[in-house]
């Protein structure tokens, strides 16, 4: 199972299923069914929303709070391992929520053998390989150079880092686990698989831009006992009038 931890493909490689989506953030009020669902952006993109919020969702690792509901989930997920294109054999969702401080991430992991989730690691920052884990790429600058890098696995553990394409070496390698962000997640194992709830603050995600925003996204999720990596690639952004009113209040 490749990971951008233990394997050193090239950067095109690692943020290859970027830019699949459209990410538009917009407000929860205004948000109607309608506009929640997926919807082809320009160039055929399937657009996504995130929907803004006024204060965080409960961050206790399930997806009970109903802020969670506002969001319409990620679920266009395909197989990188180990047969490239394929649907996934479980299911995925993810819901993306956004304050005046944070992004929020409320990930579904569904399994029809929850029994047979692995999950072991509870160092902060150790490889994640040998656990089923979910892994978050935010390319804030979005010129592709560079990511940040946030994993988590079913018990919660936290790992993170940088892609940062000048520190490759004469072997490709160009990820710096050294990096240690301030972000909150919990993670729970349940009867049909295991969710998770992220809060990433902007300040760590060196978030400074007022308009014209667009980030780079890529969401991972790794099914160990069947050695699946499966990716769902998205821009993140519009002319961001929204998230500049935002950063006004924080």
């Amino acid at each position: 199972m490749r990971n951008f931890a233990s394997s050193q493909p090239g950067l095109d490689c690692r943020l290859l299923s970027l830019c699949l989506l459209l990410f538009q953030p917009c407000s929860a009020n205004a948000a109607t069914s309608s506009e929640r669902q997926p919807a082809k952006g320009e160039s055929g993109r399937i657009s996504a929303q995130a929907i803004r919020i006024e204060h965080a969702p409960t961050l206790d690792g399930t997806l009970n709070d109903p802020l969670w509901q506002s969001a319409k989930p990620v679920t266009e997920f395909r197989q990188r391992e180990p047969h490239e294109g394929e649907r996934p054999t479980e299911k995925t969702e993810v819901r993306i929520l956004y304050s005046g401080h944070a992004v929020y991430f409320g990930i579904h992991c569904y399994d029809s053998e929850p029994s047979r989730i692995i999950a072991t690691e509870l160092r902060r920052d150790a490889v994640q390989d040998l656990d089923d884990h979910f892994e978050i790429l935010i390319d804030s600058n979005h010129d592709r150079r560079g990511a940040y890098v946030f994993e988590v696995n079913p018990l919660g553990t936290q790992s993170d880092g940088l892609i940062v394409e000048e520190q490759g070496d004469a072997n490709g390698g160009d990820f710096d686990r050294g990096w240690d962000g301030v972000w909150a997640s919990e993670a729970r194992i349940t009867s049909d698989g295991w969710t998770a709830t992220i809060e990433i603050p902007f300040t760590t995600l060196n978030f400074t831009h007022s308009s014209d925003v667009v980030w780079g996204l890529n969401l991972k999720r790794f099914i160990r006992r069947r050695n699946e990596e499966e990716a769902s690639g998205a821009l993140i952004g519009e002319p961001l009038v929204s998230l500049r009113s935002l950063k006004q209040e924080s």
